[in-house]
């Protein structure tokens, strides 16, 4: 039987195809050679298109970086805040395993395993505003829905009540800046350990010894 051919794309169609083909291009020779090993033109080779393709979509090799930014920052946060098991939706202990297991994993974008450096997307940000500002929405997301799952903890007794969900929220993505800092200067760490004691910190109640990874 003689297969169907594929119905031509439309304009839009290959126009978003090109422009994902080159983030796709970009996230991965970021991951393999850090945020300034690649050029614009390796970036072009790996994707297959040319620098007038390239600047159809993107102003600027700055630009691509935030789209790749914006793309592996939202999957890493849907994935760590919308388990595949609903009815742990909010649970901050399931939550912190997550992180740890994708820390270890090198899931994480930003650890050693992950391929990009923190000192790297510092530099980044510090040098350019679109950067800087991708990485603030960034933050700013995770921000928002630490303090909703950290609410709904407290409003179930699984969690100090008396430290405001803003600010465990904050503590908490302050944890998470510190360890990528510390891990990346090399200094020894037990990143479950560490999780462990601040769950306590927060009164989270069991995470030792229900979820800290054996």
């Amino acid at each position: 039987m003689a297969r169907k051919k594929a119905a031509p794309r439309s304009r839009a169609e290959t126009k978003l195809a090109t422009r994902e083909a080159l983030i796709d291009a970009g996230l991965a020779l970021f991951a393999e050679r850090g945020l300034d090993g690649p050029s614009l033109d390796d970036i072009c080779e790996r994707a297959g298109f040319t620098r007038g393709a390239f600047y159809v979509h993107f102003r600027d090799r700055d630009d691509l970086l935030r789209a790749v930014m914006h793309r592996v920052g939202r999957q890493v946060l849907d994935a760590l805040f919308a388990p595949a098991d609903s009815s742990a939706d909010g649970d901050v202990p399931a939550l912190v395993q997550r992180f740890v297991g994708a820390f270890a994993s090198g899931a994480y974008p930003l650890s050693r395993a992950g391929g990009v450096r923190p000192f790297q997307l510092l530099d980044a940000c510090a040098r350019s505003p679109v950067i800087r500002a991708e990485y603030v929405g960034l933050v700013t997301d995770a921000l928002g829905r630490l303090k909703a799952s950290v609410r709904r903890a407290q409003r179930r007794g699984a969690a100090r009540a008396d430290v405001p969900a803003a600010d465990a929220a904050l503590f908490l993505m302050s944890v998470v800046v510190g360890v990528q800092t510390l891990l990346d200067l090399e200094l020894p760490m037990d990143v479950g350990q560490l999780a462990a004691s601040t769950m306590r910190l927060l009164g989270v109640a069991d995470f030792s010894r229900k979820t800290r990874p054996r």
